[in-house]
Parts: C-alpha cells; sequence; structure tokens
C-alpha cells in the first residue's frame, strides 16, 4: 500500500496548518488575562507583599505572646511563694 504524494502532501499541509494555528493563538493571547475574572500580576504581586507583611506580623506577635506567657509563669511562681509564706505566717501568729 503506498501513498499517493498528493495525498502525503496534503496531510502535512493541514497538519502544519493546525500548529501553526495554534502557535498562532498562543503567542497572540499570551499578555492577555487567563480569565476574564483574573488578576493582573500587579495586583498578585501587591497581594504577596501583603501576605508577607501579615506573615513577619504574625511572627512577631508569636515572639510577644510567647514572652507573656513566660513572664505569666514567673509571675505564679512568684504569687505562690508570697502566698505561701502568708499562709504560714497566718499559721505561726495562731
Amino acid at each position: 500500500m503506498s501513498v499517493q504524494p498528493v495525498t502525503f502532501w496534503s496531510t502535512l499541509t493541514i497538519v502544519a496548518s493546525a500548529v501553526g494555528g495554534v502557535l498562532v493563538l498562543l503567542f497572540t493571547h499570551m499578555g492577555e488575562p487567563k480569565h476574564a475574572a483574573a488578576a493582573d500580576e500587579r495586583d498578585v504581586g501587591d497581594i504577596q507583599i501583603r501576605v508577607e507583611r501579615v506573615v513577619t506580623e504574625v511572627a512577631r506577635n508569636k515572639e510577644i505572646l510567647d514572652e507573656v506567657k513566660q513572664d505569666v509563669k514567673e509571675i505564679r511562681v512568684e504569687q505562690r511563694a508570697y502566698t505561701d509564706s502568708i499562709l504560714r505566717a497566718i499559721r505561726e501568729s495562731n
């Protein structure tokens, strides 16, 4: 079974046209947003900066919270010692 030269070239032309059409569509629509509701790249960059700021603030607040927790633990220990000494003094006075 042999392929006629006209059939070969016709098939090759159709395939080349299809590939060319796809490439033209890709290159002409490359700069456009992917979807009508898609965000612009500058908007995405601004949002990324805001998210990074929030992450930084959250990390800083976590450090402050850890320090406050440690301070509260120390205050509890001191308060417990003061309470024990007051109770001891009350027992000794009775």
